[in-house]
């Protein structure tokens, strides 16, 4: 994986405050991700989601109408189990307790605010790593499956020519 690759990896970032979307949209950019979406209202944030399937969420929890736990809850159970997409929780909870339920719900990490600017960049560059390592392996795993699938069907057919001819398959004497 290039960093080219991951810095065109598509990003939704979740916040009800503007001044951090703002902040966030920032320091994304310096960084260089060019694929940025966000929204302050919660329950546009499920239709962005189903619209841009994004390669990683950043998602703030305490908003009003629909909190980040239900985000997350939600979007959790539309990611299919073979999948992975990093959602990163950035909350100025800094309980125990909204930590624990946020990564029991499916967070992949957990920043709380105020946040350093060069720590969120660094943990969203690992996720995106991640991410883009699994889906190399979930190319290469389909690739084995297809060639294993077509040697069975090659080896198939040669037993199946093998039958045809009556040609034993293995020789008694041996």
């Amino acid at each position: 994986m290039t960093d080219d690759v991951s810095k065109s990896a598509k990003i939704l970032v979740v916040d009800d405050e503007p001044t951090i979307l703002n902040l966030l949209e920032a320091i994304l950019k310096d960084a260089g991700y060019t694929n940025i979406s966000s929204t302050t209202d919660s329950p546009t944030a499920m239709s962005m989601f189903r619209k841009d399937n994004p390669d990683l969420v950043l998602l703030d929890l305490h908003m009003p109408q629909q909190d980040g736990y239900a985000i997350l809850q939600t979007v959790r159970s539309l990611v299919p189990l073979n999948a992975f997409l990093p959602i990163i929780v950035l909350t100025a909870d800094a309980g125990t307790e909204a930590r624990r339920r946020a990564l029991t719900l499916g967070a992949t990490d957990f920043i709380t605010k105020p946040f350093d600017n060069v720590e969120v960049t660094l943990r969203i560059g690992n996720v995106l790593r991640i991410l883009f390592l699994h889906r190399q392996v979930q190319n290469e795993k389909a690739l084995l499956e297809q060639r294993v699938h077509e040697r069975t069907r090659s080896l198939e057919r040669i037993i199946a020519e093998l039958r045809c001819a009556a040609l034993p398959l293995f020789s008694p004497n041996l």
